[in-house]
């Protein structure tokens, strides 16, 4: 706390000087300590506190190892360190470093406590605005999409719609995207919403830009392999089409058919909901398109054989399986070391520094990785009455 004091001195109109955050990998990352300091050394370096003093701290009172931080918001000039948009830069930055690093993806407690209690939406509930906004949210962060349809498809399963509009203006042609709800049936109820009265988020623009990082992202963690492989094995033997929708439940894999009027099954898209990825058939190779899947189950003399991928053998899962633990240890090996320690030794200084700066309600804390659904509304003051 000491070397925090000249920074609070210079500039008293900071209402809360001192930042907490807290840093938590995925569990099935098992990192050394060394391996945690270069991960909070970077972290803060890139969210402009790299020339700040800071403590940090590693401990498992959650059941996995994670980092707490603390450091002061004020310069060596006095001046007040940029805290815009701190939750959306710090979450990014979480990103890259997984992506650097090959760390398993994590959404964070909040993320995970969000995806797992969301309903359909239920339009006689009404409040039908939130229920559709806080949908398209939660699936946007939490799943990965290609484009507009996967997440439209997605966006099916919780009676939910996302559409694009395309006009002009004073010449102008412009693109926009509309939010409705849908009953159980899949039939549009009540007034649809312009993305606009939720947020740019939900905008054309934001969304291209969010289904090009997710591309990316399913191309460098390679996540089309385990959809594959699972549809293949459910493959074997097909049947019906609800027997193989049953398969790849089991395997955590839901598939979504599109059939027209006379029974022609013209679209299929796979929900990998183990990693979080959403994928037209053809975009995981012409085996698992429409039209293949419409040959088996509706005409009795396809030739399966020609149609059905064979299974990979076990000695190839194996194999490449080791060959992934071995290119992920290797990364970790190749990361610089660092001979400065940022860790406070001093363990009963360290934990008395914590203690003293959560109660005087000093810290403004950020848990990565997060996301914030919604932002309260400051309430006006009112004047009193003479």
């Amino acid at each position: 706390m000491q070397a925090f004091e000249p920074y609070i001195a210079l500039n008293s109109h900071v209402r809360k000087p001192v930042i907490h955050i807290s840093l938590n990998p995925s569990p099935k990352d098992i990192l050394s300590e060394e391996q945690m300091t270069v991960l909070a050394k970077e972290f803060m370096k890139k969210f402009g506190y790299g020339n700040q003093p800071y403590i940090v701290w590693l401990h498992e009172d959650i059941n996995r190892k994670h980092m707490h931080i603390v450091s002061v918001r004020i310069d060596e000039t006095g001046e007040k360190i940029d805290h815009n948009r701190e939750a959306v830069r710090a979450q990014n930055i979480c990103r890259e470093m997984e992506v650097k690093y090959g760390l398993h993806p994590t959404l964070g407690e909040h993320g995970e406590r969000e995806l797992l209690s969301l309903q359909k939406v239920d339009y006689p509930k009404g409040n039908v605005k939130a229920q559709v906004k806080h949908t398209a949210r939660t699936l946007l962060e939490c799943y990965n999409c290609h484009s507009l349809a996967e997440y439209n498809t997605l966006l099916n399963l919780y009676n939910v719609t996302a559409y694009e509009v395309r006009g002009s203006v004073d010449g102008k042609e412009y693109h926009g995207i509309m939010y409705g709800a849908l009953d159980d049936n899949g039939q549009q109820v009540g007034t649809p919403f312009k993305s606009s009265k939720f947020g740019k988020v939900f905008g054309y623009e934001v969304l291209q830009k969010k289904f090009t990082a997710s591309a990316g992202k399913v191309k460098k963690n390679n996540l089309t392999d385990r959809a594959r492989q699972e549809i293949i094995k459910a493959m074997q033997n097909i049947g019906t089409k609800e027997d193989f929708a049953q398969r790849l439940k089991e395997a955590d894999i839901e598939v979504v058919y599109r059939i027209n009027s006379e029974g022609r099954l013209y679209g299929i898209t796979f929900i990998d909901h183990t990693t979080r990825t959403v994928f037209n058939g053809s975009r995981l190779g012409k085996a698992f398109s429409a039209n293949v899947f419409n040959e088996l189950f509706n005409n009795p003399d396809a030739d399966r054989e020609r149609l059905i991928p064979p299974t990979r053998q076990d000695g190839d899962t194996e194999r490449e399986e080791r060959q992934e633990r071995e290119e992920r240890q290797e990364r970790h090996r190749r990361q610089p070391e660092t001979s400065e320690s940022l860790i406070d030794t001093s363990a009963l200084g360290a934990v008395d520094i914590f203690s003293v700066l959560m109660e005087d309600d000093h810290t403004h804390e950020y848990i990565d990785p997060s996301f914030l659904y919604g932002r309260k509304k400051k309430k006006k003051k009112r004047r009193r009455r003479l």
